[in-house]
């Protein structure tokens, strides 16, 4: 097969593929006697209609479903010479006029090749937690706090004391109403936020609790951002600055005796998952069963945090550069987006490259469709007002929606380089999925047909246990569970000494999180000239539709040959079928 390429950025290779006439009029003549022998035509038996008749009313149609699955092919065959692994393929569009009947260009994004080296090289960090009893006694003593039955006291002489839950109001960022306690009052100019006397977590934590005791409804008083932040568990940025807040209620309660009603509370029960046969009679008592739970929870904890790392470390000394377009699926893919939800759908699209590029997020981003060509030539005052301070901070996404989308971007960067590690390490080192395991699930899988909620898809369910898919995605599962087995094997493993709350408030993730300042990712290639893009492409009405980037199959556009119901449908129905072949090319002139 004869082509020609172009290296057009990291990872990305434009092909230029003469598709000759022989090829062509070869699989047109194959389609053709394949759909006459099937086709139903109005005055004619099923599968007599002649060839004629066939390709006056199919041949568009055909020929198009020919180009799509030569070009397809030749995709495959390109890839499978090269020696290449695809992670993109973009849509195909017709190049210059040649002596070929059609001469077609394609982007190809390249998976980067991967050299693992010698794993004991690595070093990783395990967390080594300090539990001490006095810790276990301290988780108790706050779990028993958090099951107080609170009710509010009132009068004009009540003040705080140890042990109440004083609930201060102060202005916050509407963006981070969602903090857990909180309360937004009618006014919505403050939240308010409880706060218990009692057990202060560090320093910090005592500090404000100290500010709180003695004070009476409606006394104000100086708190910090530090101070905030520390005491409801969040970033200091989702917090004010040093503000005045003012005390709005005040709730007393008692501490609940220890006994079954206590231990039964699911804010009590995780500190006694260990089954034991004991009486729990005192505190005590409960200190080393308490202790157990938690060493487990350390435990597992632990090794999740030891894999992520593992990987991490693997990830950042092998991967440099992240492909674009597959960081782009991955992204869309976690972001679950499609013909549900259209709005979410065209927000992560239009988010996706100024995240990755640094840019502001503006809230224009946003808008249901892109702007008319129209107005974009001749902009009413509002929009030159609107977008002449379109960088102003009052225009810029609320920082909820910047947050969350980044973090979607930085989960899609972390998948992809563990990916592109893993599957290095599984291919260098000849890991092979573990069959026995793999079977072992499956026979779970089917003894469990009985729980299916619904029995009448029972046999659904069977069906697809012992399905291809599932197989598949067992075998997955084995390979990665045995490529993290041997870098955890091999690696370096180093002990840290680390204290138990500070454990479990980080987490597990915090290396995600900074993805975007840790790789880069490719930079964005402009669209071919006369190329329509697959994201936003305008139909006839003016509004945006979302269009797959990738060619339609053989299959799929066989299956749009319909017959037409009369003479006058047969030119319109042809050039629908037209239409999706433009989608797919531009024509040569």
């Amino acid at each position: 097969m004869t082509y020609e390429y172009v290296q057009i950025g990291e990872f990305t290779r434009e092909y230029t593929v003469p598709i000759s006439q022989e090829a062509l009029d070869g699989r047109v003549h194959e389609l053709t006697n394949e759909v006459a022998s099937s086709a139903h035509l109005k005055g004619f038996r099923k599968g007599k209609a002649p060839r004629k008749v066939i390709s006056q009313r199919y041949g568009s149609a055909i020929e198009n479903d020919v180009l799509e699955k030569i070009v397809n092919e030749n995709c495959s065959s390109i890839l499978s010479e090269e020696g290449l692994q695809a992670g993109w393929i973009g849509r195909p569009y017709l190049a210059a006029p040649t002596d070929a009947p059609y001469t077609y260009k394609v982007r190809v994004e390249t998976m980067p090749k991967i050299e693992i080296g010698d794993l004991s090289e690595l070093t990783i960090k395990r967390p080594n937690v300090i539990l001490t009893d006095e810790e276990v006694k301290n988780q108790i003593d706050s779990a028993r706090a958090r099951c107080i039955e609170w009710y509010e006291l009132k009068g004009d002489e009540i003040q705080s004391k140890s042990g109440d839950r004083v609930w201060i109001e102060f202005p916050m960022d509407s963006e981070v109403s969602d903090i857990a306690g909180s309360e937004v009052p009618h006014d919505n100019q403050a939240e308010r936020f409880p706060i218990v006397l009692l057990y202060p977590r560090n320093e910090k934590s005592e500090s404000l609790h100290s500010k709180l005791a003695g004070l009476s409804v409606g006394d104000q008083l100086e708190v910090t951002g530090e101070e905030l932040s520390n005491e409801l568990g969040v970033s200091e940025d989702a917090t004010p600055n040093d503000t005045s807040a003012r005390v709005v209620r005040i709730d007393t309660g008692d501490l609940p005796h220890l006994g079954p009603s206590l231990l039964a509370r699911p804010e009590f029960r995780h500190l006694i998952e260990s089954e034991s046969d004991a009486s729990i009679e005192s505190i005590e008592d409960l200190i080393p069963i308490a202790r157990s739970s938690m060493e487990e929870a350390i435990e597992r904890t632990t090794d999740q945090v030891v894999q992520n790392r593992a990987m991490w470390t693997l990830a950042k000394r092998h991967v440099t550069s992240i492909p674009r377009e597959v960081l782009r699926q991955r992204f869309l893919e976690a972001a679950q987006v499609g013909e549900q939800n259209l709005q979410t759908t065209y927000m992560a699209f239009r988010l996706f490259d100024p995240i990755v590029d640094g840019e502001a997020l503006d809230q224009q981003l946003l808008m249901a469709t892109p702007p008319d060509r129209d107005q974009e030539e001749a902009p009413s005052e509002t929009e030159t007002e609107t977008s002449s301070s379109a960088n102003g901070e009052e225009h810029l996404l609320p920082e909820s929606l910047r947050t969350f989308w980044t973090a979607e971007v930085n989960r899609a960067i972390q998948r992809v380089a563990f990916t592109l590690t893993q599957q290095a390490l599984i291919e260098q080192r000849s890991i092979e999925a573990d069959q026995e395991w793999v079977a072992q699930q499956i026979q779970a899988k089917a003894d469990s047909v009985n729980m299916v909620e619904d029995q009448s898809r029972a046999q659904e369910y069977l069906d697809y246990v012992y399905g291809e898919q599932h197989y598949q995605e067992l075998v997955t599962t084995s390979l990665l569970q045995q490529a993290t087995k041997l870098l955890l094997d091999e690696a370096t493993i180093e002990d840290e000494d680390v204290e138990f709350e500070s454990f479990f408030s980080q987490s597990t993730s915090d290396d995600a999180e900074e993805a975007l300042d840790s790789f880069e990712v490719a930079p964005s290639l402009p669209d071919p000239e006369g190329f329509i893009s697959g994201i936003e492409q305008s139909s006839d009405d003016g509004s945006a539709d979302f269009v797959d980037q990738s060619p339609l199959t053989g299959d799929e556009a066989k299956a749009n040959i319909t017959e037409p119901s009369d003479a006058k449908n047969v030119e319109s129905d042809a050039d629908r079928k037209q239409g999706l072949f433009k989608k797919l090319f531009k024509k040569n002139s």
